[in-house]
């Protein structure tokens, strides 16, 4: 299965951007909801070939009495954390690559483009839910789904973001430093929102100071990890250059990116992308940085576009087709993608205008606040998952991230001007 999603994501990116003149990525996403569960990739070929992805889970016969084995399109647990690797990598490496002194200059603006990239996709995504009757007002339980669409419309995928800058070389311009410290800011109040939802539905309430605890929790890691981590960079750096067993000191870097994953997502409730591109940026002015980072880049260009062909593989557009109200379906879809574009990019574009941006820097920040890509389809998933959302809900939802996804690179590549040099142009004229 690891095979076909290798060779699959890179002829899908090959075809993007060679043939197609668009980010590599759009291809890998492309290819994957292709290959996916829930298309080729969930076809029985002949007897001897079954579905290539499938999970085996008990189910009840039409007889009911007995219980057997049943193929479910699904992506196995094991693929897709190898796809999770590969998003660890490419945030250690977009922090390792981020200028700290400038990301800490420009928190001011990318925390008023966080909140404004949060609050008006929030109210939007809530009121068109509850325009279109998926909610209702009459009490707060009636309301959840609204709430929880909203929270959707809040994801910014850092990931997709950090790949496209990082292809276009701008991960350390103004824009690039301001659209992914806004972006990590805003996937922290996007999981406290979540949080904050899910325990309403649970309980039915929840207290202020519980949400209080929550966005301590959330932000003290993130700011701790990058302030106390920048403070023993340097030891940290000097430990690690110790080593001299062939290696060893890019498999420790590699580590520490890891367990700063790790515990973001198990201690402290965040995605594993915070705190892999925290531990990064804590070490992006060392000598380690220096030694590593052309090394993991070369490991990154086998397991991102894993990650990437992963996230279309989880989109099941079929599910649109089988809705018992089709074309409210479709509307309603139409309505959240649309007030998904403009409410990130006007929602992060024009606050940033107002503390001193111009409008062609604002109009690339909106821009690279827009794709939803993995994050809001973990997001969609754990409210399908708790019973939130409903299948209708959902597969919006997928449509919505899948629209975005596609779109932002295309058009935030186009803002940046004439296309300058790849890294892969870059390397290879510095080799000569």
């Amino acid at each position: 299965m690891l095979s076909v999603v290798l060779v699959a994501a890179k002829v899908g990116g090959e075809i993007a951007e060679r043939y197609l003149k668009v980010p590599a990525l759009i291809g890998e996403l492309g290819v994957g909801i292709l290959i996916g569960p829930h298309a080729l990739g969930g076809i029985k070929f002949f007897d001897r070939f079954g579905p290539m992805f499938h999970e085996v889970g008990p189910y009840i016969s039409e007889s009911a009495s007995h219980a057997g084995d049943a193929v479910e399109p699904a992506i196995p647990f094991v693929l897709y954390f190898v796809g999770q690797l590969g998003a660890v990598l490419l945030l250690f490496e977009a922090g390792l690559e981020t200028d700290r002194k400038r990301f800490l200059r420009f928190i001011r603006p990318a925390t008023v483009v966080a909140l404004g990239g949060v609050v008006f996709p929030f109210a939007l995504g809530a009121l068109i839910t509850l325009w279109f009757g998926y909610a209702t007002f009459n009490s707060i339980h009636d309301a959840i789904p609204a709430l929880f669409v909203g929270a959707i419309m809040t994801a910014t995928s850092v990931g997709i973001t950090a790949r496209v800058l990082s292809d276009i070389s701008k991960l350390d311009s103004i824009e690039g430093v301001v659209i992914l410290a806004a972006a990590v800011v805003d996937d922290v109040l996007g999981i406290v929102l979540v949080a904050v939802v899910v325990a309403i539905e649970a309980e039915g309430s929840v207290s202020g100071s519980s949400v209080a605890l929550l966005i301590i929790k959330a932000f003290g890691f993130w700011l701790g990890l990058t302030l106390i981590g920048s403070l023993l960079a340097n030891r940290i750096s000097r430990i690690t250059m110790w080593f001299r067993t062939d290696g060893a000191t890019l498999v420790l870097a590699i580590t520490l990116g890891f367990v700063a994953a790790s515990v973001a997502e198990v201690y402290f409730g965040l995605a594993m992308i915070i705190g892999a591109f925290s531990m990064g940026l804590a070490l992006s002015a060392t000598v380690l940085k220096e030694y590593t980072i052309f090394a993991i880049r070369n490991g990154g260009s086998i397991l991102v576009p894993v990650f990437f062909c992963i996230i279309g593989m989880q989109v099941d557009l079929t599910a649109i087709w089988e809705s018992d109200n089709l074309g409210q379906l479709a509307l309603f879809a139409l309505a959240i993608t649309a007030a998904a574009i403009v409410s990130k990019v006007a929602g992060a574009g024009l606050p940033v205008m107002a503390v001193g941006f111009g409008k062609h820097r604002s109009w690339r920040i909106g821009l690279g606040m827009l794709p939803r890509g993995e994050v809001a389809l973990i997001v969609a998933e754990i409210g399908r998952a708790s019973g939130i959302i409903g299948r209708d809900i959902f597969t919006v939802a997928i449509v919505m991230t899948v629209i975005t996804t596609v779109i932002a690179p295309i058009f935030l590549v186009k803002a940046f001007g004439p296309n300058r040099a790849n890294r892969r142009t870059q390397a290879g004229a510095s080799a000569h």
